[in-house]
């Protein structure tokens, strides 16, 4: 008889298809974990893994299983979920990534104010580990733009549609501008966010839509980006979302006036996990807090 237990084990091995790393993981001996999965295997009669050495393989066998127990798990789980809302006994709990926490303060800081008893767990994330957080469904939604990442798979709703703004110092030369173009900023240097950063990955198709790549002198976290802007170091670009919270203060926002420029943000969820009555309602108060 197939146990819950040799399935979660199974589906764990999976994702990490190395049994030392997998058993230190589970808390269990390697012996102990084999066993599991060889037992697994006795109970289809048929091999899951190909055994290369010490090495192991997911074999079609058992890549068409995993497809099946990996949805199982997500129901089981999904299932006690449900089970714990109904009773009120779940944490009251919304987790939350985003590439850029500061631009998203006064959502959270909000909802925080209409629902005291919520608790909101924001990470900050490059990338990849926001698409692979999601779509592993270990957190509840992502904040984002559109086309930042592998949307598959997913589903999201629209926030806002920003314009996008370029940020000098007080002192530079575009300071008493109103608005500028993008052939404007083709020879000025430009201070940009890390390449694994969801801005960044914007900001780089909207050069590409410009038709010229950025003069880059710098590549530093947000923390220091206002600073050496203040510096004359060189510019950057942000949006009106991040001009709303100041994000660049105390430098000078001046609009960019190419159609192209815009920057739509949404929310982000996995239709696959369960959300809580807490993460349900952080998504009703996030899809109309920018009417």
């Amino acid at each position: 008889m197939i146990s819950l237990l040799q399935l979660k084990y199974f589906h764990q091995l999976c994702k990490k298809p190395h049994i030392t790393q997998t058993a230190k993981e589970l808390c269990i001996s390697q012996t102990a974990l084999s066993s599991m999965i060889k037992s697994l295997e006795n109970e289809l009669g048929m091999p899951l893994f190909d055994r290369v050495g010490r090495s192991i393989r997911l074999n079609e066998a058992g890549k068409i299983y995993y497809k099946y127990i990996d949805e199982a798990l997500i129901s089981i789980n999904n299932g006690y979920e449900a089970i714990m809302d109904l009773k009120n006994t779940s944490e009251q709990e919304v987790c939350i990534a985003v590439g850029t926490p500061l631009v998203w303060l006064p959502l959270i800081s909000d909802f925080r104010a209409k629902f005291p008893e919520s608790i909101v767990r924001q990470s900050n994330w490059p990338l990849e580990k926001l698409t692979n957080n999601l779509k592993s469904m270990d957190i509840d939604f992502v904040l984002a733009g559109i086309g930042d990442f592998d949307m598959e798979g997913l589903e999201w709703s629209h926030l806002r549609t920003d314009p996008i703004y370029l940020a000098v110092s007080q002192k530079h030369p575009l300071a008493s501008c109103n608005s500028v173009s993008m052939e404007d900023l083709r020879d000025l240097p430009f201070i940009t966010l890390p390449d694994d950063s969801p801005w960044r990955h914007f900001t780089n198709k909207v050069f590409d839509q410009a038709g010229f790549k950025p003069n880059i002198v710098l590549e530093c976290d947000y923390s220091l980006r206002a600073s050496l802007v203040d510096s004359n170091f060189g510019v950057a670009l942000t949006s009106a979302l991040g001009r709303s919270v100041d994000l660049l203060k105390p430098n000078h926002y001046i609009r960019i006036s190419d159609e192209f420029t815009t920057r739509t943000q949404a929310i982000f969820w996995n239709p696959k996990k369960y959300l809580s009555n807490t993460a349900r309602a952080f998504l009703g108060f996030a899809c109309s807090y920018y009417q």
